[in-house]
């Protein structure tokens, strides 16, 4: 189970710097969190951190294991953890121009190229739900009237993003061929999350679409599972520069699911 957070531990430890232990052991596979407490030996110091030294060669040896990164999913599955591996291809659904049926176009990208079977316009939206997306002329009518856009098939591809799945590295090159990619995702750390990886993928070509008025406030429903959900969407809207959304998440306190723009009047 490759996990790349166990080898900077390993490295604080090998060169004798304190570290939360604690912390440490959630990373660990459950089969090797008491073998290492039992040949583990630990020096507390202030601030809850402690000086750790891992004396038994063969468990070292197994923890060393963990840092090994695999190189493709059949390689990852042999260790125990295939989804820590990017699949050796990807595919995304879309609606473009000439579609004429509820059934998308589907893209597939390899190492070996692009396979796509329509002429890409110069923008595109991408949206993390499959309701929404399966819904297109509706979603395209309520987004221009909530955002005062001019989106139609006849200027914009229309992109599912299947949550993180738009993000694969594979991806990168077919995304990269638009002029513009407009993010419409849900208005919460996920949402968030999605949309900051692919601006680190696309630069300023990604552009996430948030609310510019206060049109959407009474749909800021949806409550945190937890606090620390909350103040992470806060802190990453505010160093994503999404100043107006930031203002409704603080105000709100709840995040909105996009697809409830539906029910816009």
């Amino acid at each position: 189970m490759y996990d790349k957070r166990i080898a900077k531990y390993l490295v604080k430890i090998a060169n004798s710097d304190a570290i939360n232990f604690a912390t440490f052991l959630t990373f660990l596979p459950e089969s090797l969190q008491e073998d290492v407490q039992h040949n583990v030996t630990i020096k507390p110091q202030k601030g809850g951190l402690s000086l750790v030294e891992i004396s038994c060669k063969r468990v070292n040896e197994q923890l060393k294991q963990l840092t090994i990164e695999p190189n493709n999913r059949v390689e990852a599955t042999e260790l125990g953890d295939s989804h820590k591996v990017n699949t050796s291809t990807s595919y995304l659904l879309a609606y473009h121009e000439n579609s004429n049926s509820i059934h998308p176009d589907t893209i597939v990208i390899n190492i070996d190229g692009i396979n796509c079977n329509f002429k890409q316009k110069q923008h595109v939206i991408i949206v993390e739900n499959s309701e929404l997306f399966f819904a297109r002329e509706i979603m395209l009518e309520k987004i221009n009237l909530i955002f005062g856009l001019k989106l139609s098939l006849k200027n914009t591809d229309l992109l599912y993003g299947s949550g993180n799945q738009v993000t694969n590295k594979l991806n990168k090159e077919f995304l990269s061929q638009y002029e513009s990619t407009l993010c419409f995702f849900d208005y919460d750390l996920g949402g968030l999350k999605i949309f900051k990886a692919l601006k680190n993928m696309l630069g300023e070509k990604a552009k996430f679409l948030e609310p510019t008025s206060g049109n959407l406030r009474k749909y800021f429903i949806k409550k945190p599972e937890k606090e620390s959900q909350y103040l992470k969407a806060l802190t990453s809207a505010e160093e994503l520069g999404l100043m107006t959304l930031h203002s409704l998440l603080l105000s709100e306190t709840a995040f909105m699911e996009q697809e409830v723009i539906l029910a816009f009047e």
